[in-house]
C-alpha cells in the first residue's frame, strides 16, 4: 500500500498486493493502450521494424539486415524479441512496439520488486507509478527505440551490483553480469561504459561501510566477468567473423565516435551543454511538481539499505547526466534510464519520511505540487484561448483543428484530477492522492495517440503505400529519389520493397551498401532507366523538397505524378489516375479504396 502510517491518519487502507496491482494496471493503461493506432513512423521506428520483419521472414539472424543489406548500428537483441512477436502475434505495428512496452511496464514491476526486497514498499510503488505514467517515459516506451529495453536490463543490474555492494555478495555480482550483457547486446558497449562509470563514481565518493580495496575486488570478481563474457560476446564474435567492416564499424565508429562526434557518415544530433536540461523536465513532466515538493518536504536519506540505494539512484543519474551531456552525440531518449533513477530517489525519500512519522509534513507540499500542475494546465489553456496569434500557432505548429477541438477536454481532465488528488492528499489519503494523479498519464497518452494518428500523412508513409497498392496490386519496382530514412523508410514496413534508393545520400544505408554483395539498395540513375524500359510499373517517391532536383535530373519525362502531402510519387504508364471507384485520386490523402487496402 502507498500508506505506511496508522489507518486512522489515512481513511481505508488497501491490501498490498492490491494496491500494487493497482499500480501496474494503471501503468498498463498507459503503455499499451492504442498501441497499435498509429502507424509505423518514417524514423527509426521504421528502419527497426523493417529489420525485424526481415528477420522473421527468413532473413538472417546474425547480422541484422536493413532493405536488404546489413545493418550493425546495433546489436541484435531488439530485432530477435520484434522477430518472436511478429510470429507468435502476427504483424503489425503493435507487435513491432511490444517488446519495448513490455520492457518498460517490467520496469515498474521491478521497481515493485525491489522495494519489497529493501522492506520499502512505499518506495517501490511511488517509483513504479511515477516511471510508468510520466509522459516522457511513456512516450519513448510506445516507440520502437532500444532505449526502454535497454533501460529495464541496465537498471536491473544496476539494483544487483547494489545489493552485491551492500551484502558484499560475489553471488550477487555474478547474476548482475547477466542483465548487464543483456543491455550491451541492445545497445552496444555503451551499457557496460555507463555502469562501470557509476561504480566508478561509487568506488570513490560513496564506498559505504564497505573498504574501496575490497568493494574493487567485488566489482572485478573473475567468475563475474567470465559470465558478461560468455553472454555478451558470442554474437559480437560471431558477427565480426562474419561480416568483413564489422570490428572498426561496431566497436570503434558506432561507440567512441559517436562519443567524440567523428562517427562515420555523421548520423547524430548536436546541442548545447545544456540540452538535456528541459528535456528531463519534459521527461519527468506531470510529476515534476512532486518530485520537486518531495526534494524539499523531506529529510536525506538515512544509511540503511534503502537510503544507500537512494544513493546509489542518485549518483546514478546524475553521471548518466554528465556522460551524455558531455557526448557529441545527443538525442533525448539517452536519458531515459534516469526517469526511474529519481523516482526511486523519491520513492525512498518518501518511504522514509513515513518510516519517521514525518508525512504529516510532506503530504501539504505534494498536495499543492499536484494542485500547481492543474493550475498550470489551466493558465496555459487561458493563456491560448485569451491569445489568438498563441492559438493560431499552435495551428500552424501542426496541432491539427480536430485534435485542437480536444484540447479543452483534456485540460479540464488534467484540472479535475489534479485537484482531486491534491485534496486527497491534504486528506492524508496518500495511496488514493497518488493513484488518482497518476490516472493524468492515461489522460496524457490517450491525446497523444490520437494527435499521433491525426499526423500519419506527415509522420508516415502508410497512406502511400495503401494507394500503391490499389494502384499495382500485382506489385510495383519502387525506387526512393535519395532520401531514406526519417522520410520513406516505412514503405518498407508497408510492402513496397526492396526500395532502391537513387544516388542515395542515406547514412543509415552507407554500410551496408559498401558491403552489399551485389544487392542493389543503393542504385544510380541508369538502374531507374533500365526499369523503364523494362515496361515493368515502376514508382519513384520524391520528397516535396527534393521535387526541382529530381525534376531537374530528367528522369521525371514520361512519368505521371500522384501527389500527396509531403510527397509526389512519379508512375511510369500508370491506371488512369481514378481510384477503382471512380474518384480521383487525392493530392493529400489516399483514395478511400486505397485506404482499405491491406
Amino acid at each position: 500500500m502507498f500508506q505506511t502510517a496508522p489507518p486512522r491518519r489515512t481513511g481505508a487502507v488497501l491490501p498490498p498486493v492490491v494496491t500494487d496491482a493497482a499500480v501496474l494496471l494503471l501503468v498498463a493503461a498507459c503503455l499499451f493502450w492504442g498501441l497499435g493506432r498509429p502507424p509505423i513512423r518514417d524514423n527509426n521506428e521504421a528502419l527497426y521494424a523493417d529489420i525485424a520483419l526481415a528477420m522473421s521472414h527468413g532473413g538472417s539472424w546474425l547480422i541484422p539486415h536493413l532493405n536488404g543489406v546489413p545493418y550493425i548500428e546495433k546489436p541484435p537483441l531488439l530485432y530477435w524479441l520484434m522477430a518472436l512477436s511478429y510470429k507468435v502475434f502476427g504483424f503489425g505495428a503493435w507487435q513491432a512496439r511490444l517488446p519495448d512496452t513490455l520492457a518498460a511496464w517490467l520496469t515498474s514491476l521491478g521497481c515493485i520488486v525491489l522495494g519489497r526486497r529493501l522492506r520499502a514498499p512505499l518506495a517501490g510503488r511511488t517509483a513504479a507509478l511515477i516511471t510508468g505514467s510520466t509522459l516522457g517515459w511513456v512516450q519513448i516506451a510506445r516507440t520502437i527505440l532500444f532505449d526502454p529495453l535497454m533501460s529495464l536490463w541496465w537498471l536491473g543490474a544496476l539494483a544487483l551490483v547494489m545489493l552485491a555492494e551492500q551484502r558484499e555478495s560475489r553471488v550477487l555480482m555474478r547474476w548482475a553480469m547477466i542483465p548487464l550483457a543483456l543491455a550491451v547486446l541492445t545497445k552496444g558497449p555503451v551499457a557496460l561504459v555507463l555502469l562501470g562509470l557509476v561504480g566508478l563514481v561509487q568506488l570513490l565518493f560513496s564506498p559505504g561501510a564497505t573498504s574501496r580495496p575490497r568493494l574493487l575486488r567485488l566489482y572485478l570478481d573473475p567468475w563475474a566477468i567470465v559470465v558478461f563474457l560468455l553472454v555478451a560476446m558470442p554474437w559480437q564474435l560471431l558477427a565480426a567473423w562474419h561480416q568483413s567492416g564489422f570490428a572498426w564499424f561496431f566497436w570503434v565508429n558506432e561507440t567512441i565516435g559517436r562519443f567524440l562526434g567523428t562517427r562515420i557518415p555523421p548520423d547524430y544530433h548536436h546541442g548545447p551543454w545544456w540540452y538535456y536540461l528541459p528535456r528531463l523536465l519534459i521527461g519527468t513532466f506531470q510529476w515534476t511538481p512532486l518530485l520537486l515538493a518531495l526534494a524539499l518536504s523531506t529529510r536525506r536519506c538515512r544509511g540503511d539499505a534503502a537510503g544507500r540505494s537512494a544513493a546509489w539512484a542518485r549518483n546514478a543519474a546524475l553521471s548518466l547526466f554528465v556522460f551524455f551531456s558531455s557526448a557529441s552525440d545527443k538525442g533525448a531518449y539517452y536519458l531515459l534510464p534516469v526517469v526511474p533513477l529519481l523516482a526511486w530517489w523519491a520513492g525512498v525519500r518518501l518511504q522514509q519520511a513515513s518510516d519517521r512519522g514525518e508525512l504529516a509534513r510532506a503530504l501539504p507540499w505534494m498536495a499543492t505540487a499536484c494542485a500547481a500542475f492543474g493550475v498550470a494546465a489551466l493558465g496555459l489553456w487561458t493563456d491560448v484561448l485569451a491569445a489568438p496569434p498563441l492559438h493560431a500557432m499552435l495551428l500552424r505548429s501542426g496541432l491539427p483543428p480536430p485534435q485542437f477541438a480536444l484540447l479543452p477536454g483534456l485540460i479540464s481532465t488534467l484540472v479535475l484530477l489534479s485537484l482531486v488528488a491534491a485534496a486527497l492528499l491534504r486528506a492524508r489519503m496518500l495511496e488514493a492522492g497518488l493513484l488518482v494523479f497518476g490516472l493524468t498519464g492515461i489522460a496524457l497518452t490517450l491525446f497523444a495517440t490520437e494527435l499521433a494518428v491525426a499526423k500519419t500523412p506527415q509522420t508516415s508513409q502508410q497512406h502511400v503505400a495503401q494507394t500503391l497498392h490499389v494502384l499495382f496490386p500485382r506489385g510495383v519496382d519502387m525506387f526512393s529519389w535519395r532520401t531514406f530514412e526519417d522520410q520513406d523508410a516505412s514503405l518498407l514496413f508497408y510492402g513496397l520493397r526492396p526500395l532502391r534508393v537513387i544516388d542515395s545520400a542515406s547514412s543509415d544505408l552507407w554500410f551496408g551498401c559498401a558491403h552489399a554483395n551485389g544487392v542493389p539498395a543503393c542504385v544510380g540513375r541508369d538502374a531507374l532507366r533500365q526499369a523503364l524500359d523494362s515496361g515493368r510499373p515502376v514508382a519513384v517517391w520524391v520528397a516535396r523538397d527534393r521535387l526541382r532536383e529530381f525534376r531537374s535530373s530528367g528522369l521525371a519525362r514520361g512519368l505521371q505524378p500522384v501527389e500527396f502531402r509531403d510527397s509526389v510519387v512519379f508512375i511510369q504508364r500508370p491506371l488512369p489516375l481514378e481510384s477503382p471507384v471512380g474518384a480521383p485520386i487525392s493530392t493529400a490523402t489516399p483514395t478511400r479504396a486505397a485506404a482499405a487496402a491491406p
